[in-house]
């Protein structure tokens, strides 16, 4: 384990006891090696979260199979006063399940029922995997209407509580649109726990909180009819060629589809397992499309001059090789792998998306390489809006200041940018329900014990006080 940081709250051996007596002793984990590892995620995607966060690691993980067990152990905490980090696939980015204070790692992972699929809506304890979701709700003529690339490990809750979009956004928008989250539930950190319930709009209080703001126990999600989807790869040695074909494709709502990505070249000997499909120099695009609208597809890229190197037939359930596992951040995740020293950013583009990555290209030449996902975006009411491109640009790390220049270079030129540099809410998509956020985490939260630090303007009292990392 890692030297204890400043504010870190130990578990001590007598809690460690009582919490053996809740779980069983199988199931509260003390030993360094294997806490620490329990107490990590992604964050490495970004070189400047491994700086500041390597060294934060709890002091024990609890394994919880039952909101009985998870009750138990929230009050004794709460009692106790030890933070609390809930810990679900741990495929999270931004260090969402890092604890910052120390304390206890819950695993949520055990709570895996799914308790209904009913009418288009699946309820599901937090810890199913989502590839286990997706293929339950299939096996009844349903699915999911977004789903991360991480599916085979992440937990439905770790999405909601840290995810955004997906396969599937192309058509529904994130996991926050069209009422997607219908309902959930949350326990409360308090000495006799409490259940919250959330219903539609009011989800977005615990959606993307981190587990900051209540432990999430039950979800209830919004579902699309199943559609039988081939995977289909559109490669071209001309960018502007394959990039006006995705875009084509991508805003023309009379094509049912799951999944539009774009990338350069340089991604495609990154994916190794592909290697044999990908023609050298070519640009690529990975579709997901109902399969009655494959031919047509087909034959129109082959005539705008364009190849064709693999048609995917669909198959249920999915098999490999699986064009969602290349998109998206997983995509990030080959080419950080295969081009060590390198990192990204995230940037939601104009209706010039085309235009404005060439001018990112421009200004930081040979240092940024582009991949887009396209979406459906919102209005400014939250209503459903026209289809728009994501960038998850692969950039060349030099340093803090150079990721800051790009951020502010990208908002001259009318680009928004999500910063994934920070573990902070705050610092992050901070969005209109942030408020809401706050207002639900001093509820549910009041000694601010769970995940501490990551709402960093929430107060963090003794024994938790301390200097928190920076960031960007």
């Amino acid at each position: 384990m890692s030297a204890p940081t400043p504010g870190f709250v130990e578990v001590d051996p007598q809690l460690v006891r009582k919490l053996q007596e809740i779980v069983g002793r199988e199931r509260v984990i003390t030993n360094g090696a294997d806490v620490d590892s329990m107490s990590k995620d992604c964050y490495w995607y970004s070189p400047v979260l491994k700086d500041r966060l390597e060294p934060r690691t709890a002091s024990a993980v609890v394994r919880v199979h039952s909101v009985q067990e998870l009750g138990s152990t929230l009050s004794l905490a709460y009692r106790n006063d030890v933070p609390v980090t809930v810990r679900g696939g741990a495929t999270g980015n931004y260090g969402q399940c890092i604890p910052l204070r120390g304390g206890l790692v819950i695993d949520i992972t055990g709570l895996d029922r799914i308790l209904s699929v009913e009418d288009g809506v699946v309820t599901t304890e937090p810890g199913v995997r989502v590839i286990n979701l997706e293929r339950a709700v299939r096996a009844k003529g349903w699915e999911l209407r977004c789903l991360p690339s991480t599916w085979v490990k992440s937990t439905v809750s770790g999405f909601v509580c840290g995810g955004s979009g997906g396969i599937g956004s192309i058509t529904w928008g994130g996991l926050r649109d069209q009422g997607t989250i219908k309902r959930i539930k949350l326990m409360t950190m308090e000495a006799e726990p409490r259940e919250i319930t959330l219903e539609e709009g009011d989800t977005l209080k615990a959606y993307h909180a981190y587990g900051t703001n209540g432990v999430i126990t039950e979800v209830q999600l919004r579902l699309a009819p199943a559609r039988r989807w081939d995977q289909i790869i559109v490669t071209g040695p001309d960018w502007a060629a394959v990039t006006d074909f995705a875009t084509r494709v991508a805003r023309d709502d009379s094509i049912p589809k799951r999944l539009v990505s774009l990338l350069e070249p340089i991604f495609g000997a990154s994916f190794k397992p592909l290697i044999r499909m990908l023609p050298a120099g070519h640009s690529i695009i990975w579709l997901e499309v109902d399969d009655a609208f494959t031919a047509a597809l087909v034959a129109e890229a082959r005539q705008k001059g364009l190849s064709v190197p693999n048609v995917i037939a669909h198959h249920e359930p999915k098999r490999q090789p699986m064009l969602m596992e290349y998109a998206w951040n997983h995509s990030t995740l080959w080419m950080l792998k295969n081009h060590p020293g390198h990192t990204y950013l995230q940037f939601a583009m104009g209706p010039n998306f085309a235009e404005q990555a060439a001018l990112l290209k421009e200004r930081f030449h040979g240092r940024i390489h582009l991949h887009f996902e396209f979406v459906r975006s919102r209005g400014p009411s939250g209503e459903i809006g026209p289809v728009m491109a994501l960038l998850l640009p692969v950039v060349r790390y030099i340093s803090e200041d150079d990721l800051r220049e790009m951020i502010a270079y990208a908002g001259e030129i009318g680009i928004a940018s999500n910063n994934p540099h920070t573990c902070y809410l705050e610092e992050a998509a901070r969005d209109a329900s942030f408020p809401s956020k706050a207002q639900l985490k001093q509820a549910a939260d009041p000694k601010g014990l769970l995940n501490p630090g990551k709402m960093r303007d929430f107060p963090v009292t003794p024994p938790m006080d301390g200097a928190l990392p920076r960031f960007l």
